[in-house]
């Protein structure tokens, strides 16, 4: 097959049961210019004999498996934007789905920005598999074509702030690589998100569906409590991050803290001191570490 215009990627970890409704999803594409990469993340259910029988069924799209020693989200997307072929490049988790047009949308919208250096990428809504209805977006707030252009750490002024459903220019994605701290799996995504906005980078926000989702139990959004207890340093560089933009000077006081405090609970004292406001980080030192203990206790109650 020629080379793709879109790379699907899905990373995946024991989801067998989600995965054939996201397959079916794909065979429904108005527009079949895409592969699906897969990065199997340790799974221990029969994702890998789906995949066997999925790959010799000929769907009319390129799948791409790869099984992985379980090393967590971030680390297999990482593997998948170094592996992906298409020129722009999506993130489709194992128990969404796309519409029927998803693909055709973005091969039609995706090159209005793509010549244009300011650019990464475009995105458009999310819904809720049930219902259909899309997730808390204000429609009145894009322009009369439809879109808002803005970084985002902009998206607060156009009511922006749900998940959304982002597509990236391949290469210029692949500056972007997630830091995971060792020893741990997790590093909000945000911190690559708003790196992007830093270095100037805006994304063209669509007002129109394309991705429909289902929150699972155990998934990463069902898991905050256990997430920060097993990676408490990648939190750590999501608060330290945020100390790059954030004006308000409550809002740095709360984010050099809670730097802190992660660090403490990632017995990474030393941290403290390499915060992106140090003398503010020293100065809350003694704040934190009784809000360390105080947190400690909150995650063993709710982990």
């Amino acid at each position: 097959m020629p080379t793709p215009i879109l790379t699907i990627f899905t990373p995946t970890y024991n989801r067998a049961h989600t995965l054939p409704r996201l397959f079916e999803s794909l065979k429904k594409q108005t527009c079949m210019d895409f592969e699906w990469l897969v990065v199997d993340d340790g799974s221990s259910d029969n994702t890998k004999d789906l995949f066997g029988q999925w790959i010799k069924s000929a769907p009319g799209f390129t799948i791409t498996y790869v099984a992985v020693e379980n090393g967590g989200k971030n680390r297999a997307i990482n593997r998948g934007i170094r592996l992906a072929e298409g020129r722009y490049f999506i993130i489709l988790d194992s128990d969404d789905m796309l519409t029927a047009d998803a693909v055709e949308f973005i091969c039609q919208k995706m090159p209005e920005i793509e010549d244009n250096p300011n650019f990464i990428g475009i995105s458009s809504k999310r819904a809720d598999m049930s219902t259909g209805l899309p997730i808390g977006i204000d429609d009145r707030r894009y322009s009369e074509e439809g879109y808002v252009d803005c970084t985002n750490l902009e998206r607060a002024a156009y009511g922006l702030e749900r998940d959304m459903a982002e597509v990236f220019i391949t290469d210029r994605l692949r500056k972007y690589e997630f830091t995971v701290w060792p020893g741990e799996k997790f590093t909000p995504e945000e911190v690559i998100w708003n790196q992007m906005a830093l270095d100037g980078y805006k994304l063209r926000w669509y007002n129109k569906i394309t991705y429909l989702c289902e929150y699972q139990q155990g998934g990463l959004s069902d898991s905050t409590w256990s997430l920060l207890k097993n990676n408490p340093m990648g939190y750590a560089m999501m608060w330290n991050h945020r100390l790059l933009f954030y004006r308000n000077f409550k809002k740095r006081v709360n984010a050099a803290m809670q730097y802190n405090v992660c660090c403490l609970l990632g017995r990474e004292w030393k941290q403290c001191f390499c915060c992106n406001s140090r003398w503010l980080g020293i100065a809350l030192l003694p704040v934190s570490l009784v809000m360390s203990r105080r947190r400690k206790s909150q995650i063993s109650r709710q982990a």
